[in-house]
């Protein structure tokens, strides 16, 4: 029995890579994936923009990052949860099912799967450390195959992490125990790029957290809990406080609420404005402020 479980603990380990991360199941590692690859557990979906017709993780399924933002459906901006279980069905991912997400540009696209997933209940869902691109290195198989999933059941369940609407974000600003984070470029924040939003500029104190400093450049795998967690405690941002974090579409924004959830806040503190400066940018009413 002890000898069993020792072996199940180091089994279990070897599937995170290290970094000393409060939630290590949020990141798998490409080893362990590479074994993995036909468990019927396991569903492996490729978030990449281009490419997945070239090749791809075997056996994973493609999914369009646009499929899980509604550009007209404020004030949220989610799929309805009846357009999520069917599009989660049509993935082959049920409630039991173990989602492993990844993309080529460090889990930009990832990690918002990740985000709606826990939102709609689902919190088995972890990113591919590295991604395509760790991947790509290593010489790992590679397929052009289409996988046609099994039929499953998907149902929406309360979640965890939130969704920020514009009115809520108003509220947030100056709010004490609560933190804006942009996740947005210096010249976005500065209103010199637009990227065909109206007016430019950031909201009222919130503060700058640049999601691609949160991994290695060149590898894409993540940097170390350490150095993420140093990231956001010179920011200001504490264990204690809420979060709400903007972006133009959400997608940066959730690379910055994950990466606050592997180095353990609490996420139930943790919301992502979907609406985003794509909304905020665009209203006569919402306050924006410029350097």
């Amino acid at each position: 029995m002890i000898l069993a479980a020792a072996l199940t603990l180091t089994l279990g380990l070897a599937t995170q890579p290290s970094g000393a991360y409060a939630r290590p199941d949020l990141l798998v590692d490409t080893a362990w994936l590479a074994q993995h690859l036909t468990d019927s557990s396991v569903r492996i979906v490729d978030l990449r923009a281009r490419g997945y017709g070239d090749g791809h993780i075997p056996e994973a399924v493609w999914l369009d990052n646009n499929w899980i933002r509604t550009p007209k459906a404020p004030p949220t901006f989610l799929p309805t949860p009846q357009e999520f279980e069917a599009l989660m069905a049509r993935l082959g991912i049920s409630n039991t099912t173990r989602v492993v997400a990844y993309d080529d540009r460090g889990g930009i696209y990832a990690a918002r799967l990740w985000w709606i997933l826990n939102y709609y209940g689902h919190a088995n869902v972890a990113l591919l450390d590295g991604g395509w691109v760790k991947w790509a290195a290593e010489n790992r198989t590679a397929s052009t195959a289409t996988p046609t999933p099994a039929a499953a059941r998907f149902t929406v369940r309360p979640g965890t992490v939130k969704v920020a609407t514009a009115d809520e974000v108003k509220a947030a600003i100056n709010k004490p125990g609560v933190k804006l984070v942009d996740a947005r470029t210096p010249a976005e924040i500065a209103g010199t790029e637009l990227r065909g939003i109206r007016r430019g500029g950031y909201i009222e104190s919130s503060v700058p957290v640049y999601w691609e400093d949160t991994f290695d450049p060149e590898t894409k795998a993540f940097k170390s809990a350490a150095d993420i967690t140093k990231l956001y405690r010179d920011k200001g941002i504490l264990p204690s406080d809420d979060v709400t974090v903007y972006c133009q579409v959400g997608m940066r924004a959730s690379h910055d609420l994950f990466t606050l959830a592997l180095i353990g806040h609490d996420l139930t503190k943790l919301r992502n404005y979907y609406g985003a400066w794509e909304e905020w940018g665009n209203r006569d009413d919402t306050p924006i402020k410029v350097p």
